[in-house]
């Protein structure tokens, strides 16, 4: 399908919302008659800005965008902020340069991520990162799950330290925010080192940072993107080598601009 013959029918389905005595109802059953058209990817993005322009129109005081070519669907408020929203239903598919161009001016971009089951809003992502001044790119929040700690006697505290910290898109040099401690939110590689079978432990592994992310983006941070783990690399046959923050998980939605590690040294 043409992007002109996607825009017809967006503007169609809009066009219903707003049109007296028919609403949301009618252009879902509009929405319907077009699903063969449009294709299950084209059907499912509708549906999704559709869904959430009826539960969040009020309250983010949404307006619909027309095809201007800047990535986004709605403009609106996020609490005091004028922002632009891009609907999605797979953050797979919103990379990070895609924005970049339109990121320097205007309002905020807002990625809106909705489930393709019920159409529900999962999550709001911030693509409106501040600049490097030293070389123009954007500063990424991260966090880093740091190694269990240990007292002056050398004996375990049963608490692990995170470290919230920005890496910029363009010269890759990193900058401490802040530092969190919890009991129970072990390193990746700790966790790994808890099974026994390889394959099993690295599964393991992936799903506990994937879950410490989500908590760390609800309770503290919001922005985050990557997640760390500190780690020495090995590099030479005697051992010899570098430490680095080695990203374990980027979100997809800015994966392409971060790189694989930073170097730091061997005490954080």
């Amino acid at each position: 399908m043409s992007a002109e013959e996607f825009n017809r029918i967006r503007r169609i389905l809009f066009s219903t919302v707003h049109g007296q005595g028919r609403g949301f109802t009618a252009a879902y059953d509009y929405l319907e008659g077009y699903r063969n058209k449009l294709g299950p990817a084209s059907y499912k993005g509708l549906k999704a800005e559709i869904a959430f322009y009826q539960q969040y129109g009020q309250e983010f005081s949404l307006t619909v965008a027309g095809d201007m070519g800047e990535h986004a669907d709605f403009a609106g408020k996020y609490g005091s902020e004028v922002s632009r929203f891009d609907v999605t239903t797979n953050i797979n598919f919103k990379n990070f340069s895609d924005y970049e161009p339109y990121m320097g001016r205007g309002p905020r971009y807002k990625i809106a991520l909705l489930d393709q089951g019920n159409f529900e809003v999962i999550d709001v992502y911030d693509l409106a990162f501040r600049r490097c001044q030293s070389c123009g790119g954007y500063w990424i929040p991260s966090v880093a799950l740091l190694d269990q700690n240990y007292n002056r006697h050398g004996e375990p505290t049963l608490t692990n330290d995170q470290l919230l910290f920005d890496i910029c898109s363009g010269c890759h040099e990193w900058t401490e925010k802040e530092r969190l401690t919890h009991s129970g939110l072990f390193s990746p590689q700790e966790y790994f080192d808890n099974f026994g079978e390889p394959e099993m432990g690295a599964a393991a592994a992936e799903r506990h940072t994937i879950e410490s992310y989500k908590y760390l983006r609800r309770e503290f941070d919001d922005h985050l993107m990557s997640v760390a783990q500190h780690r020495y690399r090995v590099t030479e046959p005697k051992g010899g080598g570098y430490w680095a923050l080695h990203l374990v998980f980027k979100n997809e939605a800015v994966a392409i601009d971060l790189p694989e590690e930073v170097d730091c040294g061997h005490i954080l």
